[in-house]
């Protein structure tokens, strides 16, 4: 309870002291430590192919660190000039100034289309804020990571709390890590054909961030989907026949491509569906 109290009294005063008009919020600038870093890097399994934007970057350390160390191209972007040269400089003393470059530049202003990983150290009410945007914006698979701060109803994929760390406003010694998984937009009537069967099957989707559910339907059947899981790109859910006839659950998993998914059955056989029109639903309002 202390620690709730403490972490409530922490937001707000924060939140009354540097939140700025709607136009343009500014962020209290705290270094991350070294390990947290490391663990963003970690967490997104940050490689040479990807593209990395930090909003908000500091003196530079997650886009440097993510380029020497992961060999990783990338920008970040901060609206105090003077900490957007010092990120230039040391991106050039560490070698990596063709990889990592600063910008001053605000962050709500900022194309990040283009990232395969995003990262953040703001406010909640900042990545509130931005998560229409992230969730339109990126390529399904992106991943995205912020160091504290949550997106509210969209919950994490993976998250670390690493213990002992200290900060110099912060009531609580520890940094939570958080990770989402940008998800494909799966919401809407598929046709799916399963090779060897004579009968398509359709799935009508629903979907909130990356929890879906559904049923399939044939001609004589209706099952409910079980075990439904969407993580970025990749697909899983399970079949089974509620008509009372003797039926095995078949379990499927694949990949999805904007209005086509495909994959293979457990079993081995593959299958391939089409979405029917376009869906209604806004799965990630």
């Amino acid at each position: 309870m202390r620690f709730l109290a403490a972490l409530a009294l922490f937001v707000a005063s924060v939140s009354g002291l540097w939140a700025q008009d709607a136009a343009e919020e500014e962020v209290p600038y705290i270094k991350s430590p070294q390990a947290v870093v490391d663990k963003m890097l970690d967490l997104a399994q940050v490689g040479p192919d990807d593209y990395l934007i930090d909003l908000g970057s500091g003196d530079g350390r997650i886009v440097i660190a993510a380029a020497k160390k992961r060999g990783a191209r990338g920008f970040g972007v901060e609206l105090d000039p003077n900490l957007v040269e010092a990120s230039n400089a040391a991106a050039r003393e560490a070698g990596v100034a063709a990889r990592a470059q600063f910008f001053a530049r605000d962050l709500f202003e900022t194309d990040i289309s283009q990232a395969t990983v995003l990262t953040m150290y703001l406010l909640p009410e900042v990545n509130l804020k931005l998560r229409p945007r992230i969730l339109r914006q990126l390529k399904p698979g992106t991943r995205v990571l912020s160091h504290d701060w949550d997106m509210g109803e969209w919950q994490p994929d993976a998250q670390v709390v690493l213990e002992g760390m200290t900060k110099p406003v912060m009531p609580i010694q520890a940094s939570t890590v958080y990770l989402w998984i940008v998800p494909a937009r799966v919401a809407g009537t598929w046709r799916l054909q399963l090779e060897g069967a004579e009968e398509a099957m359709e799935l009508a989707l629903t979907q909130r961030f990356q929890k879906i559910a559904g049923v399939a339907r044939r001609t004589r059947a209706r099952s409910l989907l079980q075990e439904a899981q969407l993580r970025g790109t990749e697909i899983r859910f399970t079949v089974i026949d509620e008509t009372g006839r003797a039926s095995e659950p078949i379990q499927f998993s694949g990949s999805v491509s904007g209005d086509t998914m495909d994959g293979t059955t457990a079993g081995g056989r593959g299958w391939r569906a089409q979405r029917r029109g376009k869906s209604e639903q806004d799965p990630v309002r």
